[in-house]
């Protein structure tokens, strides 16, 4: 069953990340033309993304249920679900949850989903509310208030930073079409002036959250949330000399240097496949006792 739960958690993340982050590339950085050419693939993107989040937030509303009962049996019993909606911190924020990821469906299938800044804000609050779950609501008071913004901060700003990853990947692989390439290279430069600042958030929320949820520094690696919670800050920390290679080597040099474009290409695959691992291991780590 907690196997069955992680997969969930790491699609459900990694879906809320997408839609967020891609929304606000489209809204936000990329130039009118390229996003209108971007509109078509991208806009597949998210809609694949919005159905695997309304599929993993139920999924992870039965396991939870069976968790919270008697195991499997209650996985698929009704009012196991209607008591964990009810009765759980976890369920009161799961029905405004899963209310925002049918309105994400709902909104993308009718055709309305090009409008990216609403996207943006519908997937904004729809990532954050996850900050109001998990180890974000272990604690009570004005510490409970300030882990919770907190996690809030960092589910955003991580959303933005991967998921406006995969747009930039999408840029990347068009800036050999003459009518593209100036607004591909407009688009970069606003992405990474707003990076620093993702960046900064990721590293200042997440330092807070050890703060908080752990109470002092991950050295103990016999713990395995304390392990898995140094080696996703590893990989954090790999991300950020990539994203600080990009900003200042790669990106400059775009326009005159075949290998610069090459070079940014592969560095942000990498970094993508950075991510997909952090939220790997948020989503395990995510289930265990901060210990």
């Amino acid at each position: 069953m907690d196997d069955i739960l992680i997969l969930s958690r790491v699609l459900h993340y990694g879906s809320a990340l997408l839609l967020f982050g891609i929304s606000a590339f489209q809204g936000w950085l990329a130039p009118q033309h390229l996003a209108r050419s971007l509109d078509a693939a991208l806009g597949r993107v998210v809609f694949v993304a919005s159905l695997i989040g309304l599929a993993s937030a139920v999924a992870w509303l039965l396991i939870a249920s069976g968790e919270m009962g008697e195991g499997w049996s209650d996985v698929w019993n009704p009012a196991t679900w209607f008591a964990v909606l009810t009765e759980t911190e976890f369920g009161k924020v799961w029905q405004v949850h899963l209310l925002l990821a049918a309105a994400l469906v709902s909104f993308l299938a009718s055709g309305w989903g090009r409008h990216w800044r609403f996207m943006a804000v519908l997937s904004a609050f729809y990532l954050g509310s996850l900050g109001f779950i998990g180890h974000a609501a272990m604690l009570e008071g004005a510490a409970g208030r300030v882990s919770r913004a907190s996690h809030v901060v960092h589910l955003l700003a991580g959303g933005f930073w991967l998921g406006a990853l995969v747009a930039l990947k999408l840029c990347l692989e068009r800036f050999d079409q003459p009518d593209l390439a100036s607004e591909i290279s407009s688009a970069l430069q606003r992405f990474s002036g707003l990076g620093h600042l993702a960046v900064a958030a990721v590293i200042a929320s997440g330092l807070v959250n050890v703060a908080l949820v752990l109470d002092r520094w991950p050295t103990d690696t016999s713990s395995p949330y304390q392990l898995l919670l140094l080696l996703k800050m590893a990989l954090v920390a790999m991300m950020v000399g990539l994203a600080i290679v990009n900003r200042y080597v790669l990106v400059p040099n775009l326009e005159n240097s075949e290998g610069a474009l090459r070079g940014l290409r592969l560095s942000t695959l990498v970094e993508l496949a950075l991510g997909v691992c952090v939220v790997a291991l948020v989503s395990v780590f995510g289930n265990l006792a901060p210990q």
